[in-house]
C-alpha cells in the first residue's frame, strides 16, 4: 500500500497548495505537514504560518512552534500567569518532498540544536549561521523556559518525507541519537523524534479533531422549559477530565480565549486557589464559586451524561484553570463539585448574547468577548462584500475550506491598522498579544473608523507582503519589513505624514511594485540608522524597536517634502 499512500498524499498536498496560494512550494509543504502534525494543539492558521522558518540558513528546520499549557506563543507572555509546573512544548519540523530520509538531515539537528538551545549562546555568532526567524523563536523558547516556575518540558522533532514508503533502520538509530542529544541540552525534558513517511502523514491529514465531548454530572441535570438548557453539579475530578486532553494537558480548544486572559496572581484567582486547596468539610467548593457556563451546538442528555457537540467554555476560564492546575498535582476528593450551566446554541447571534451576558462582570479582554463587538460584525459584513472572510473566531472560515489568501483574522487586521493608521509597526511585529488590551483595542477597533479604512489597511499590508515575497532579496525577511513598509506606503499614497482613518477610507488603490521598491530603500535606510544607533544587528530586534518606526517616519517626511507627484498605484481587487 506504500505506493498508493504516496499518490493519495500527493493529492492532499495539491489541494492544500490551492488553499495556500502565494507561498512557495517548500513553504506550502511545511504548512501542510505542520498544520496536521500540530492538530492536537488546535492552532490557528496565523499560528502555523508564524512558525515557518524554511529558507536560506534554516539549519535543517522548516518550522518551529512553541506552546505553553497548550496555547501557542507568538510573542512574549507573562509566565507568572501560567502558575507552578506549567507544560512547555517545543516542536521542530522538517519536511522534504523526497522518497526517503537521509541520515544527514538528522545529523544536522544533532549538531545545530545544542547551539540554538544554549542559554549562553552568542546570537551575533548564530546570525552568521541561522536565519533571523530561527534565532527569534528559539530565543522566545529559552526566555520563556527560564522565566517559568519548574516547567515540564517536551521537545518534539518530526522529520516528514512526502514520498517515503518506509523508514530505513539507520535513520531510526540516528533518531535515537537525536533524542539523547536533546536530553543533554535539558536533562529534565521529555524528547520525542518522529519519522513520518507518506502513510503516516496521510493518516495525520485524515484525522479530524474531535468536536464532541461528554460531561459527567453528579446527578441528573435540571432542564429548563426551553430546549437545550441544563444546570447540574459536576464533581471536580470529572470536570478535570472534561477540560484535559488525552496527553494530560489543558484542552485549549475548549476556550475561545487566550493564555494571557488568565492571571494566577489576581485576587479572584488566589481566592479560587485557596478554596480549592482547603479541605473544608462544612463548605463545598461550588457554594463559594460562580460556576462555569458551557455553550454547545447540540446537547444530548443521557442520564447523568451530557453529550456536547462543539463545546466552548464561555464563562469560568479562571475557575477552569485553577481546577486544572490543582488537579494535575493531586486527586480531588469525591464530595467536591463545581456548578455548570450547559446551553445549546447553534446560532452565532445567540452565542454572542450568551458570551457577552455571562462575561459582563469581567475586566478581562477576552478574544471571545471581543468577537461579539458590533464593530467586529460590521467588519466581517463589509469584507464579505469585498470578497474577504473575516475570522472573528479562530479558524471559523478556514475550517470551511476558504483559502488562506481570502481569510483575514482579527490579529491580522489589528496588525494592519496598527501599522497603517496608528503608525506603530514595531507593535505589529513584536507584541501581537497586545491587540486585545484596551489601550490598543480601543484605538484599532473603537467603532469610529470608516469600514473602508479596514479594507484599505489589510489591502496595503498584503500588497507589501506580496512584494516582499516576490523579491529575492527580502523574501526571507517578510515579517521584519512588511509593517514598516506598509506604514511608508500609506504615507506615500495619502501624501500625509499622519493620515487619518478617513484618508485611508478614501484609498481605492494599492501601491505598485515600482513605488514599493522605492519605499523599500527608505525603510532599509531607516533600519540601518537604527542599527547604528543601537548597535543591534538582529533584524527582528530592530523591527520591534520604536526607534526604527521613528526613523521610517523621518524618512517619509523627507520623501513627502522632495516628492510632489502622486505615487504609482494599482487598482484594488
Amino acid at each position: 500500500m506504500g505506493a498508493n499512500d504516496v499518490v493519495l498524499l500527493e493529492d492532499m498536498v495539491e489541494r492544500s497548495r490551492r488553499e495556500t496560494e502565494g507561498f512557495n512550494a517548500a513553504e506550502q509543504e511545511a504548512y501542510f505537514v505542520s498544520w496536521h502534525y500540530l492538530s492536537k494543539y488546535r492552532p490557528s492558521h496565523d499560528d502555523v504560518l508564524s512558525g515557518i522558518v524554511d529558507g536560506t540558513r534554516d539549519g535543517g528546520v522548516d518550522s518551529i512552534h512553541l506552546f505553553a499549557n497548550g496555547y501557542y506563543l507568538r510573542d512574549g507572555v507573562n509566565v507568572g500567569a501560567l502558575g507552578r509546573n506549567p507544560q512547555l512544548d517545543l516542536v521542530l519540523i522538517q519536511v522534504k518532498n523526497t522518497r526517503g530520509f537521509g541520515e544527514g538531515a538528522v545529523d544536522k539537528l544533532i549538531v545545530h540544536l545544542p547551539k540554538l538551545l544554549d542559554f549562553a549562546r552568542d546570537e551575533q555568532a548564530l546570525a552568521r549561521q541561522f536565519n533571523p526567524r530561527i534565532i527569534e523563536i528559539t530565543r522566545r523558547f529559552l526566555d520563556t523556559y527560564r522565566a517559568m516556575d519548574m516547567p515540564r518540558l517536551r521537545i518534539s522533532v518530526a522529520f516528514a518525507a512526502l514520498k517515503a514508503e518506509q523508514i530505513h533502520a539507520n535513520v531510526e538509530l540516528k533518531a535515537q541519537q537525536l533524542e539523547e542529544t536533546l536530553k543533554t541540552c535539558f536533562g529534565n525534558c521529555e524528547p520525542a523524534v518522529h519519522l513520518l513517511d507518506a502513510a503516516s502523514i496521510a493518516n495525520l491529514a485524515r484525522e479530524k479533531p474531535p468536536v464532541t465531548a461528554e460531561l459527567t454530572l453528579a446527578e441528573n441535570p435540571i432542564s429548563t422549559d426551553m430546549s437545550g438548557g441544563y444546570v447540574g453539579l459536576v464533581k471536580l475530578y470529572d470536570y478535570q477530565k472534561f477540560i484535559t486532553d488525552e496527553t494530560g494537558k489543558l484542552d485549549a480548544s475548549l476556550f475561545d480565549a487566550n493564555v494571557r486572559d488568565y492571571d494566577s496572581e489576581s485576587g479572584v484567582n488566589k481566592s479560587i486557589q485557596e478554596t480549592l486547596s482547603t479541605q473544608d468539610r462544612d463548605v463545598d467548593f461550588w457554594w463559594l464559586n460562580n460556576g462555569v457556563t458551557i455553550v454547545a451546538d447540540r446537547v444530548q442528555p443521557a442520564g447523568k451524561l451530557l453529550h456536547l457537540d462543539s463545546p466552548q467554555i464561555v464563562n469560568g476560564l479562571q475557575t477552569s484553570h485553577e481546577i486544572y492546575k490543582q488537579g494535575s498535582s493531586r486527586e480531588y476528593p469525591e464530595d467536591r463539585g463545581v456548578l455548570v450551566k450547559v446551553i445549546q446554541a447553534d446560532d452565532d447571534l445567540v452565542k454572542d448574547r450568551i458570551i457577552r451576558a455571562t462575561n459582563s462582570q469581567t475586566i478581562l479582554g477576552l478574544s471571545s468577548l471581543r468577537a461579539t463587538d458590533r464593530v467586529q460584525r460590521e467588519i466581517e459584513e463589509y469584507l464579505r462584500i469585498k470578497g474577504l472572510y473575516y475570522e472573528r473566531r479562530k479558524n471559523y472560515y478556514y475550517n470551511r475550506q476558504i483559502p488562506l489568501k481570502d481569510l483575514v483574522s482579527i490579529d491580522q487586521m489589528g496588525q494592519a491598522v496598527l501599522s497603517t493608521l496608528v503608525q506603530a509597526p514595531h507593535v505589529s511585529r513584536g507584541e501581537i498579544s497586545r491587540i486585545f488590551q484596551d489601550e490598543i483595542y480601543n484605538v484599532v477597533f473603537g467603532g469610529f473608523n470608516p469600514m473602508a479604512a479596514y479594507y484599505s489597511s489589510i489591502s496595503i499590508v498584503r500588497a507589501c507582503e506580496r512584494f516582499l515575497r516576490e523579491n529575492r532579496n527580502t523574501q526571507g525577511q517578510v515579517d521584519d519589513y512588511v509593517f514598516h513598509l506598509s506604514m511608508a506606503a500609506t504615507i506615500a499614497i495619502t501624501r500625509k505624514r499622519e493620515p487619518s482613518a478617513r484618508d485611508l477610507a478614501s484609498i481605492d488603490e494599492v501601491p505598485s511594485h515600482e513605488l514599493l521598491a522605492e519605499l523599500m530603500e527608505l525603510v532599509k535606510q531607516a533600519f540601518a540608522i537604527t542599527a547604528r544607533e543601537t548597535r543591534e544587528i538582529l533584524f527582528d530586534k530592530l523591527a520591534k524597536d520604536p526607534r526604527a518606526t521613528r526613523a521610517v517616519g523621518n524618512q517619509m517626511g523627507r520623501y513627502l517634502a522632495s516628492s510632489r507627484r502622486r505615487p504609482d498605484t494599482a487598482s484594488m481587487r
